[in-house]
């Protein structure tokens, strides 16, 4: 008798806390609710004194303001607010400024070619989209007549100019929206090439001249011009804009044989701040003579 009760005395003390335990597994999701609720109705009352005691004395103390100490405190408010809107602001501006350098960093170079990250230093408001000085000089490996190229968000790479001259540590750069840049641009749908700057109309604001294209070119506008590769310190395939406009083709008496057109760059100069220099790795390779 006394094994007996043993044995149903251990059964029980097995049994009960598993039964306790299911109970609590199951019983969880519902206990959990009934909870929640009991506890923030009950003390809900309790939480909303103090805010609204605060709320009690800041109207208050707003009706015992005058008018001109009201306004006055209107004009505090806004003050607030267009600081933090300003400050919201930057921090967006920031972060596309994050995402590009992100992209910049990121792109391999063509084999042949490395590239020397930079920034923008220095800018004339006068000549705002036509030069511009980039903290990447002859100690760091740039040289005349290197591209100086950007990326948008795709990875897309887009020609900004050519750097015009060197110095130790920082070097000048003739943007394709520079008059004095001549440089050969392919339009791969049309199969012709043509010249920037080679217009003999004066290109409207925001607009890049194109000239020496053939008269039996098919154009369209809206079309890709990208670099041709004919230029030795310019890698070829990099974007430079859309076709914008060309000229009309004469009639068949005409002995015009290039037309001229306008291009809509595919860089924004406004906020370009972040850039790549394209160099040549190693020198390059001599012409065979005959």
């Amino acid at each position: 008798m006394k094994i007996n009760r043993d044995w149903k005395s251990q059964t029980v003390a097995v049994l009960v806390p598993l039964l306790l335990l299911m109970l609590i597994f199951l019983g969880w999701p519902l206990l959990r609710v009934s909870l929640g609720r009991l506890f923030s109705d009950f003390f809900y009352p309790y939480l909303m004194v103090s805010r609204k005691s605060a709320d009690f004395l800041s109207d208050t103390t707003l009706l015992a303001l005058s008018r001109h100490e009201l306004a006055g405190q209107i004009e505090l408010l806004r003050r607030e607010n267009r600081r933090l809107a300003l400050q919201a602001a930057g921090a967006a501006e920031l972060l596309v400024e994050n995402d590009r350098l992100r992209h910049l960093l990121k792109l391999s170079p063509a084999p042949g070619w490395h590239y020397l990250n930079a920034e923008v230093i220095l800018r004339d408001p006068y000549s705002w989209n036509d030069r511009l000085k980039i903290n990447c000089g002859s100690r760091d490996g740039a040289a005349p007549g290197d591209a100086v190229i950007t990326a948008d968000a795709e990875g897309v790479l887009s020609l900004v100019g050519v750097i015009e001259q060197t110095q130790s540590h920082v070097s000048d750069v003739i943007t394709i929206c520079n008059p004095a840049l001549r440089l050969s641009a392919a339009l791969p749908l049309s199969g012709t090439i043509g010249v920037l700057n080679e217009s003999r109309r004066q290109a409207p604001a925001g607009r890049i001249g194109i000239g020496f294209l053939p008269v039996g070119g098919s154009y369209t506008v809206g079309e890709m011009l990208q670099t041709s590769g004919f230029e030795n310190r310019v890698p070829g395939g990099i974007k430079i804009g859309n076709l914008s406009s060309v000229q009309a083709a004469g009639s068949l008496l005409s002995n015009e044989q290039y037309l001229s057109g306008t291009i809509t760059p595919a860089v924004s100069f406004n906020d370009l701040r972040y850039v790549i220099v394209a160099g040549r790795s190693g020198k390059p390779a001599e012409m065979e003579r005959p």
